[in-house]
């Protein structure tokens, strides 16, 4: 992930460099991840999504439908007009990049192929609209889209690394999220009908 962020012009310099005004579509973003798969994909928007205010609902709604992609079985990502003209500043992928140089390098010792039967693109895609859909939902809680964001990663990781048990806690903490949204369910449909503005 890293290498594809320093392509599309992302410095993980320490301190991550500011001031930086130039852009990135959404779709530029996606037609080059696209190479990695749609896990890779969903991871990178992960993580983009994590660290900044105000993209949540945009980035929950484009890997909601990278999920439907992966469980209809499609070959290759498509997004809406709307979501691929979406601009990201390069300052932002500098922040994603040293946050990713910095922090995921212990992943590699502990992933491995495992639990096979459960590297399901169609499992995963079924996990991922889920959890992306409650990351595009606007909840007025503080920290509220980690509950979202950590499972999406994790999901996405286990795909990626062929690692049933990242996917088996995807699936339970999606388990989990499902019983948060039911006790928080007055605040959920708040964030639904925000979210249904937002979209008309």
């Amino acid at each position: 992930m890293s290498e594809l962020l320093a392509e599309l012009g992302a410095r993980d310099d320490e301190p991550p460099a500011d001031g930086r005004n130039e852009t990135l579509a959404v779709g530029e973003l996606v037609d080059k991840a696209a190479e990695g798969g749609f896990a890779f994909l969903v991871g990178i928007l992960t993580l983009i999504a994590i660290p900044f205010v105000g993209v949540s609902t945009p980035f929950g709604l484009a890997i909601a439908l990278i999920g439907l992609q992966m469980l209809l079985g499609m070959r290759k990502p498509w997004l809406p007009k709307f979501l691929r003209r979406r601009q990201l500043s390069l300052s932002m992928l500098d922040k994603v990049a040293t946050m990713l140089a910095k922090r995921t390098r212990w992943l590699v010792k502990i992933t491995k192929r495992r639990w096979e039967p459960l590297v399901s693109p169609r499992l995963a895609g079924f996990t991922i609209i889920f959890l992306a859909l409650g990351l595009a939902l606007p909840i007025p809680i503080p920290g509220s889209n980690f509950v979202f964001l950590i499972p999406l990663f994790t999901c996405a990781v286990g795909v990626l690394e062929h690692d049933g048990k990242w996917i088996a806690a995807s699936l339970a903490m999606l388990v989990v999220d499902i019983v948060l949204v039911i006790v928080f369910g007055a605040t959920v449909v708040m964030a639904i009908q925000r979210l249904w503005h937002w979209l008309t």
